[in-house]
């Protein structure tokens, strides 16, 4: 049957008069889906919906929950997801609306005829509880997909983190060990007497990996620099060099403006740098210069060497790490090689967003 003059106007008000009653008892418990205006757009229109399916079947329309319906409650799931709007406060919003609901359809079922009232309301309440089952479901496989999506690329992410630490910190590390080693060997063989005792140096870089190992073990992180920039890039290719003095490093700026995340990543970059140019550049100078500014640092390790006879953008376990951790801070990382003419690695980070940067 269709619905009278009356009744139109009698729908509309009762769904107005609830759906303030919705809101109302969303904001006595403390719901974000009201105190939040974005989200009560949403939440508004879906109650709305069912408010209009429920009194179109009291008055005796047959209506079906639509497939667009179930799409758009699934879509909501994947945006409440992402606005962190945990399910329990979506299960509270729609207990709330069923009591809402039922309340508005009693009073509108005394306005029917009582031989049919009763059947009528029953009908109207198995549609109020098929309409939000039905959208809550689609809800949470929303919301779940979303947080599943969620945790994969944050398990993708750290898997990418520990494979940078392991090849920066471990790899580096037990390369360096080796290199001593080498040197070392090739001293004694040659009768050369060393200004550095390759020996300690092996065995410090080896506490190192050791030290690293076990604060990952633990879940625990160690400071990664104890001097300045400039003293542990200086360290570091004095152990890992066979001519240290050839290796010329620099620092402009203050370096108390790196936020000291930014400043370990930065170490990391330029000794991995400086790692590929002893390893690979056949190089007679290398250098160094880090330039700090408020809202910047840029770092650049520039060798004389052989150059790159072929390469790609992230080709190599080493530049691609490289890559990772400058992108990781906001910044760019530029490689240009050419055979013969020696290689220059090119770093840019901003710090935009930190107290120095906001100086």
């Amino acid at each position: 049957m269709g619905l009278s003059a009356d009744s139109a106007t009698d729908r509309s008000r009762l769904i107005e008069a609830a759906v303030t009653r919705y809101a109302d008892g969303l904001r006595e418990a403390g719901n974000p889906l009201v105190l939040r205006p974005e989200l009560w757009v949403s939440c508004e229109k879906q109650a709305r919906q069912i408010l209009g399916e429920c009194f179109d079947t009291l008055y005796g329309t047959q209506v079906q929950v639509a497939a667009e319906a179930e799409l758009a409650s699934m879509a909501l799931g994947v945006q409440r997801s992402s606005e962190k709007v945990p399910p329990i406060d979506s299960v509270h919003a729609a207990r709330v609306l069923f009591d809402v609901a039922v309340q508005a359809m009693t009073e509108a079922a005394a306005r029917l005829p009582s031989d049919v009232a009763l059947a009528q309301c029953l009908t109207a309440v198995r549609m109020l509880h098929k309409a939000i089952f039905t959208r809550v479901s689609a809800a949470a496989i929303g919301y779940e997909s979303a947080t599943l999506r969620d945790v994969g690329e944050a398990s993708t992410a750290r898997r990418h983190q520990i494979a940078r630490d392991l090849h920066d910190h471990i790899g580096s590390s037990i390369s360096l060990a080796l290199r001593c080693l080498d040197l070392h060997a090739m001293e004694q063989a040659n009768g050369v007497a060393s200004t550095r005792d390759r020996l300690g140096d092996a065995r410090q870089a080896l506490l190192d990996v050791f030290g690293f190992t076990r604060s990952m073990v633990s879940g625990l992180r160690v400071n990664e620099l104890h001097d300045g920039l400039k003293e542990e890039i200086d360290a570091y290719s004095a152990a890992a060099s066979d001519r240290p003095a050839e290796v010329r490093s620099r620092i402009d700026g203050d370096e108390s403006w790196l936020p000291e995340r930014a400043r370990q990543e930065l170490f990391l970059v330029v000794r991995e740098g400086l790692r590929n140019a002893f390893t690979h550049a056949r190089a007679n100078h290398i250098d160094i210069l880090v330039s700090i500014f408020p809202d910047a640092a840029h770092a650049t390790v520039a060798d004389d060497g052989v150059g790159l006879t072929r390469h790609r953008d992230g080709e190599g376990t080493g530049l691609t790490a490289m890559r990772q951790r400058v992108s990781a801070l906001g910044g760019t990382l530029e490689l240009i090689s050419e055979t013969g003419q020696g290689t220059r690695v090119q770093v840019r980070i901003p710090l935009e967003g930190t107290e120095a940067g906001g100086r």
